[in-house]
């Protein structure tokens, strides 16, 4: 079975578990705890990973460092993950979790990425008027890439939003192509 269906079906049974005990969002708050120290901490995940320390050996620690921080639910699907040789998969869980956390309360992601930091007000205005253009609430996510030069660029679903200097200029490039191809033809 690939891993992404495996990640699914943990991520689906997790959250199905979560939305009946109502810990959907303390669920939510742990997976992204254990997964950012995965993604963020190498000794971490060479442990969590390693062939050279016993797999109960892995599940003890775990709970040890885990347990007091995070809710009974989630330590028991990380038990389970681990006993089924599934802790690569944790990652892929949590960001599987996190789409059907937004799923069921109809909540659109939304990346906004500036050539610098915008300001709070900004940021509101932005949050605003994406409310407004896809008629549901959205959960924003603001990051900052200088090779923009200017502007803001919007990604939800399938849908961009190019507001950056560079994809003005992008379409001025294109739009002088097809004039020059018109008048050689």
């Amino acid at each position: 079975m690939s891993e992404t269906k495996v990640a699914k079906r943990y991520a689906r049974a997790l959250f199905e578990a979560a939305k009946s005990a109502d810990v959907v969002e303390s669920v939510e708050t742990d997976l992204n705890a254990v997964a950012g120290q995965i993604e963020n901490d190498e000794r971490f995940r060479e442990f969590l990973l390693s062939p050279h320390v016993g797999r109960d050996e892995r599940i003890e620690i775990l709970g040890r460092i885990f347990s007091d921080r995070i809710t009974a639910l989630t330590m028991s699907a990380i038990r389970l993950m681990m006993h089924k040789r599934r802790e690569n998969e944790i990652v892929a869980v949590r960001d599987e979790f996190v789409r059907l956390r937004r799923e069921y309360k109809k909540i659109v992601y939304v990346l906004v990425t500036s050539a610098e930091e915008l300001g709070a007000e900004h940021k509101k205005q932005i949050e605003t008027k994406l409310e407004k253009l896809t008629g549901e609430d959205i959960e924003p996510e603001f990051r900052v890439d200088s090779t923009l030069i200017g502007g803001v660029r919007v990604n939800y679903g399938d849908y961009v939003l190019e507001g950056t200097i560079r994809g003005a200029l992008r379409r001025l490039r294109d739009r002088l192509r097809i004039d020059v191809l018109k008048q050689t033809n």
